[in-house]
């Protein structure tokens, strides 16, 4: 049962500071903070967030703050596996600076974090499982969790982290997997062989906007800790590819098969609290 999107705004006025808002998830956020807290002050980051010195003029420039979403990271696989020591300083780095930069401000944040900083499991993934990350995103990711939550909980700040999984626009654009794909459909002849690695390897997709608006109600509530976001209904990457293929796929699978599906209990039990 996928998870049901509320739509109750949120009346109170917010300053809110969101990092990546020029990203595809980002852009999306934006426009739910418009429908759920459309009372509130967004400023967008524009500093490097790899450059303390930016990061910090950019949050005195600010001012006062509520809330952070902190979205901003270097996810795609090709770009994080070419230069891993950028990736490490984004993701990593970048919140470390983030929030200390933010220093004894006592603005709660919202950390969009991956489904990557779990290891495959045969059975819904839920936030108390062990964090083994196969990938190098996923170990990026994980550090960046465990950043925030010592210097939170250091500083007494709230900190939700929204774990995100399989995410998919149709404005992304270069190694993701529907790009991926709808690059291979235009060239490619219906009746042959459609190779897919990973064919059998089950993943939760959502669309990108629906998990935009989900992050942001969990940005706007009380929610502290690790948090699933993902619609509960997985499906295989073979049945993604034909859902979004303009003819039949004679799927030929190649390689191994693993799974990244999200016991998402929690996450309906905070939202239905928000919703009552």
């Amino acid at each position: 049962m996928p998870v049901t999107v509320g739509c109750g705004a949120v009346s109170m006025s917010r300053r809110i500071f969101i990092t990546g808002s020029g990203g595809v998830v980002g852009r999306h956020v934006l426009r739910a903070l418009e429908t759920l807290a459309p009372d509130a002050e967004v400023l967008r980051n524009t500093a490097d967030l790899t450059n303390l010195h930016e990061v910090v003029q950019a949050i005195e420039r600010a001012g006062p703050l509520d809330l952070v979403i902190h979205l901003a990271a270097m996810v795609p696989v090709q770009s994080v596996r070419a230069n891993p020591g950028a990736a490490f300083a984004v993701n990593a780095g970048g919140t470390i600076n983030l929030l200390t930069a933010l220093g004894g401000s006592a603005a709660r944040m919202l950390l969009c974090s991956s489904s990557h900083v779990y290891a495959s499991k045969d059975t819904p993934l839920q936030e108390t499982d062990t964090t083994e990350p196969v990938s190098l995103y996923g170990q990026t990711k994980l550090m960046s969790e465990q950043a925030a939550e010592q210097i939170c909980a250091a500083t007494g700040r709230s900190l939700c982290i929204a774990r995100l999984f399989s995410i998919h626009d149709p404005d992304q654009t270069g190694s993701y997997l529907r790009p991926t794909l709808e690059t291979r459909f235009a060239t490619h002849s219906p009746e042959a062989p459609f190779e897919l690695y990973g064919a059998g390897s089950r993943r939760d997709f959502l669309p990108a906007s629906e998990a935009a608006h989900l992050i942001t109600e969990l940005a706007l509530s009380e929610a502290k800790g690790p948090v699933n976001v993902a619609s509960g209904d997985a499906m295989t990457v073979a049945d993604f590819a034909q859902a979004i293929a303009p003819f039949p796929l004679n799927i030929r699978p190649v390689g191994q098969n693993d799974t990244l599906e999200a016991d998402v209990t929690r996450l309906r039990a905070i939202l239905g609290e928000r919703h009552d």
